[in-house]
């Protein structure tokens, strides 16, 4: 045998077995990282879709898919997003579903109260113990009142409600927030239940255009120091009401409503104004109150394009300020509506 065949018989064998060794052993490698890569971060994905159809939010994606800078990693990032956003949203319509059940066993509560007065007072009337003109016309007055009372919460939980489906046409005018406020103040005055309180306004007297709603406006402020009537117990009692210019380009006006009562604990504070929520003191709302005045003003100002919070502290008072948009004189704007909550 020649010298060249004997040598390509024993080299191209070697040479085929390297070759195909090498392939082998290159096809492992791939497909080792491609599982490690590409495979394992989407089964990853899969289980954590499975977990989420289950009802499991809990479920976090492990790090090393959602630290990769490739496609993999942003859909990783996308993917977790999802998740916290949806159990966020979850537990919040859970949170929502339960603060509504306490609401109905609140509004349960605060209407069996009138009722149950009502069907006492009939009860003495139609048993006799009434047997004197006077005693007939006090649990008539008595009947009226508890009456009165069932029917102004019921307004209120129709107003609520309206205002929550966005159903609630709002009658938009310029006005003076000036003129507006120095006539509501005035009004107050003359009403029976500030008797004995100290009303204070403040204001520069010049004008301030807005665009309002003169009566949800006016419903918004009645709410507000109904509010603060149902916690002022200290003497001297006092109401404050003051305008004020906005500092940030004179953009805004605020309407500040400060009174001298028991004030907010800081635990509740931050949720005076949501939907369904009620502090555990506030069970102690005034007659015929349903507990959502808060919220209807919250819900109104948000509709008027402004903002509303509130400050306070225990046993020293609370201030609502509300903010909204200035306008200029004469001028034709179109009102926004506000999102509600």
């Amino acid at each position: 045998m020649k010298p060249v065949v004997r040598f390509f018989s024993r080299f191209v064998p070697t040479v085929l077995l390297t070759l195909v060794g090498t392939l082998i052993l290159t096809n492992g490698l791939l497909t080792y990282f491609v599982s490690r890569s590409i495979i394992k971060p989407l089964y990853a994905l899969k289980d954590a879709a499975s977990q989420i159809r289950e009802g499991n939010l809990e479920h976090k994606l492990q790090l090393q898919p959602l630290n990769r800078q490739d496609e993999i990693g942003q859909l990783s990032r996308s993917f977790e997003e999802m998740r916290v956003r949806l159990q966020a949203s979850i537990g919040a319509q859970l949170q929502l579903e339960q603060s509504r059940k306490e609401l109905l066993a609140n509004i349960s509560h605060d209407l069996k109260t009138p009722i149950t007065g009502i069907q006492g007072c009939i009860e003495c009337l139609q048993g006799g113990v009434a047997d004197t003109e006077e005693k007939r016309g006090k649990y008539l007055d008595m009947i009226a009142s508890k009456t009165s009372d069932m029917n102004r919460m019921i307004e209120e939980l129709l107003l609520y409600s309206t205002l929550d489906i966005g159903k609630l046409p709002f009658n938009w005018e310029q006005l003076d927030a000036a003129a507006y406020m120095q006539m509501t103040v005035d009004e107050l005055r003359q009403d029976p239940r500030m008797a004995g309180i100290a009303l204070v306004y403040e204001s520069s007297g010049e004008p301030a255009w807005i665009r309002a709603d003169r009566e949800k406006l006016n419903r918004a402020l009645l709410n507000i120091v109904g509010n603060s009537l149902a916690h002022m117990e200290q003497e001297p009692r006092e109401l404050r009401f003051a305008l004020l210019a906005d500092s940030e380009a004179n953009a805004t006006v605020a309407i500040r409503i400060t009174d001298n009562g028991t004030g907010i604990p800081a635990e509740a504070l931050p949720f005076v104004f949501d939907q369904f929520y009620r502090a555990e003191q506030s069970r102690r709302t005034a007659a015929g109150s349903s507990g959502l005045g808060l919220s209807i003003v919250k819900q109104i100002i948000e509709e008027h394009g402004g903002t509303v919070e509130a400050r306070s502290a225990a046993g020293q008072g609370t201030s609502i300020t509300m903010k909204l948009p200035l306008i200029r004189a004469g001028a034709d704007h179109e009102m926004p509506r506000g999102d509600l909550l």
